[in-house]
């Protein structure tokens, strides 16, 4: 009887073992994932806990072009809660285009920074904090997506090559330019 307890243990100690690793190995679904094994980058934005009026929600999306090391990019900007003048002041823009150079390198810095987990991705985000959320979220190949939240690191000096893209990018093209 104690040899058979003996070898129950081992089963059970083994399949906790196999679990652990199971759960490890698919929570660290994006290890070894390259730069060029990404289709796209999306970035998801917004203001916090400011006067509805001028609450604001941005969105981009980034797909680089491998063989012309170019990005294409889908931005929109909107404002869903203002209402009357502001809702006219701040009118939606919704825009998309074309980038390649500086920025593609950029984007390539980024991704790069995001895979090697260098970033801390928040805990748990508290939107009574006030300070508003950021978001990526990168796709591969493979069609898995991870996105990682970084609205507690907005203001890390570690976070600014990421916070920069986005907005030099966003500023680019957040009027139509002809």
């Amino acid at each position: 009887m104690n040899c058979s307890l003996v070898f129950m243990k081992k089963i059970i100690y083994s399949l906790i073992l196999v679990s652990i690793f199971c759960l490890a190995y698919a929570g660290c679904s994006f290890f070894g994932t390259e730069v060029s094994d990404i289709v796209s980058a999306e970035f998801y934005i917004d203001d916090g806990n400011i006067p509805d009026d001028y609450f604001s929600v941005s969105t981009l999306k980034l797909t680089p072009g491998l063989d012309d090391r170019t990005l294409s990019l889908d931005y929109m900007r909107s404002y869903p809660k203002a209402t009357g003048s502001a809702k006219i002041q701040n009118p939606d823009v919704k825009n998309n285009g074309i980038v390649g150079g500086e920025f593609y390198d950029r984007f390539e810095e980024t991704v790069d920074l995001v895979l090697k987990g260098d970033l801390k991705s928040s805990e748990a985000y508290d939107s009574s904090s006030g300070v508003g959320k950021f978001v990526v979220t990168l796709n591969s190949k493979d069609g898995k997506s991870q996105k990682y939240d970084y609205s507690l690191i907005q203001n890390d000096i570690e976070f600014d090559s990421v916070k920069s893209l986005f907005t030099d990018l966003t500023n680019l093209f957040n009027s139509d330019v002809y």
